[in-house]
């Protein structure tokens, strides 16, 4: 009979450890990201920049503080400008989860590509001063090739660039200095492209591109915050960026079991080919077990820096302990619970030995995953890490002079500040949008409307400016979280009254 109860208990338990494992995922399901779900799917008539500025303000405000609840959003900086005018600047939440620093409209994010269009405003200003032919190939402000190929050097132009035509490619650590198609022939989105030109801008006018973009383009609009890079002492009052807990955890477990699962099969061709045996022993694993990881830290590493794979790990590591103590939690309560039944666990007082059931482990994982959409603090970017296509730190408020600043044409001129408009190449459509690249801005037009605009997309930092120059308005959005983009989406179809998105086709 004893025996029996035990059965009985034991298909008890088994049945208790399945139901909360689908109760628990019933729940991570219920918590998952609906996509757009939430996102406003209408317009605003004629848009916020169209009504008295305190209206705009009681708008605004509870439209981003509803839409930072809604997507756990940390930190939000937002610059309007209307008739040409800085007409809002606010700033909302903390510039870092860890902290009670509130942002403003002059805390600095990492507006990462927003950079771009501002260092293309550089180039213009040069082409106009005669010192930079926007046709003419870039190599000719060198003394040595910097492109790996002659031809592509001979061929490679500002308006290239500047088009996203160059051929060159978007990955900035370790991107080749070779471009993958005749360059002017199509569009490819290119970080690289903008690295060459800042190169190019340097030599002409013999001095650093952080100088010449401070001296010739910030002071003049009054951005006296930003920079592409910033001393290490103000590194810290830059918004640190936030990421989903998920996103560290997965980016080394992701790599570590996508190489487990080749080295498994090679490991068995070895041992069916190798040592003609069809059963592979359980140690012979162990070389693909020990080299995943590794190999995957390698792969982060190469592809978002030190700093990443530190993270990264550091969550990992954080998260194997909690699943652990979680794990050995439920085990030993259920020794507890189970003390004096039959010969399970304990008997006539003597402790019998109870190995950790794969259950406990079950409901742990499950149970962590209700937390992996918790906010957690990401890397922040060296002060002196300069790069033109990423490393922008600039305020709302600087921004929204440099919206100001493009409308009027100021230090350029109207006449070269259109050209970065009408000079566009036609890219596709976007939700019957009419999608394109200037120099130096993407345009989307619709029936009524041509905006210019650029995306900032660093890990855990997502910004958003737009420029309608036909109103004179523009909106720019800073956020320091994953989800800042639908938000900041959200936040410039209100301002200006037109359906997003603004992304490529």
């Amino acid at each position: 009979m004893r025996g029996a109860s035990s059965l009985a208990d034991g298909r008890a338990a088994r049945q208790f450890v399945w139901l909360v494992l689908a109760a628990a995922l019933l729940v991570f399901a219920t918590l998952l990201p609906s996509g757009d779900a939430h996102a406003e799917q209408h317009e605003v008539a004629g848009g916020m920049v169209a009504w008295p500025v305190h209206e705009m303000e009681r708008a605004l405000d509870f439209l981003i503080e509803r839409r930072m609840a809604e997507l756990d959003v940390r930190g939000v900086s937002v610059a309007v400008v209307a008739d040409g005018r800085l007409v809002f600047e606010r700033g909302y939440g903390v510039a870092d989860i860890g902290g009670d620093i509130a942002v403003s409209e002059y805390t600095l994010f990492e507006a990462a590509s927003l950079g771009k269009p501002i260092a293309a405003y550089g180039a213009m200003l040069l082409a106009r001063e005669g010192k930079l032919a926007l046709d003419a190939p870039l190599a000719e402000a060198f003394d040595t090739p910097w492109l790996a190929n002659a031809g592509d050097g001979a061929a490679v132009t500002p308006r290239h660039v500047l088009t996203h035509r160059s051929g060159l490619s978007n990955d900035l650590r370790f991107g080749s200095r070779r471009a993958r198609f005749e360059p002017g022939t199509r569009f490819s989105y290119s970080g690289v492209g903008y690295m060459y030109l800042a190169d190019a801008m340097s030599r002409i006018e013999e001095t650093g591109f952080e100088r010449l973009m401070r001296e010739r383009i910030f002071a003049p609009l009054g951005m006296h915050s930003s920079g592409y890079t910033v001393p290490e002492a103000l590194v810290d009052t830059v918004a640190r960026p936030h990421v989903p807990l998920w996103m560290p955890i997965l980016a080394l477990v992701g790599p570590t079991l996508c190489f487990l699962a080749i080295l498994a099969f090679l490991t068995l061709l070895v041992v069916r080919f190798g040592f003609e045996r069809l059963r592979v022993r359980p140690v012979e694993f162990l070389p693909a077990i020990l080299l995943s990881p590794l190999l995957a830290g390698g792969l982060v590493f190469l592809t978002f820096g030190f700093w990443v794979l530190l993270f990264s790990l550091g969550y990992l590591l954080v998260w194997l302990a909690a699943l652990a103590f979680v794990a050995f939690t439920l085990q030993y309560l259920r020794v507890v619970l189970d003390q004096g039944r039959g010969d399970r666990v304990i008997s006539r007082g003597r402790v019998r030995r109870h190995g950790l059931e794969p259950g406990m482990i079950g409901i742990a994982f499950v149970a962590s995953l209700l937390f992996m959409f918790w906010q957690v603090p990401g890397p922040m970017r060296d002060g002196n890490d300069l790069n033109a296509a990423s490393s922008l730190r600039s305020s709302a408020h600087d921004l929204g002079l440099f919206m100001a600043g493009f409308i009027d044409g100021a230090v350029i001129g109207p006449e070269w500040r259109a050209r970065m408009i009408a000079e566009r190449v036609e890219i596709g459509t976007r939700d019957g949008s009419r999608i394109g690249w200037g120099l130096g801005f993407g345009t989307r037009e619709t029936a009524t409307s041509l905006t210019a605009w650029q995306w900032g997309s660093n890990v855990g930092s997502k910004s958003l400016m737009v420029i309608e120059p036909a109103r004179r308005a523009g909106v720019v959005v800073l956020t320091n979280a994953e989800s800042g983009d639908r938000l900041a989406q959200d936040v410039a179809g209100h301002v200006l009254g037109i359906y997003g998105p603004w992304r490529l086709p």
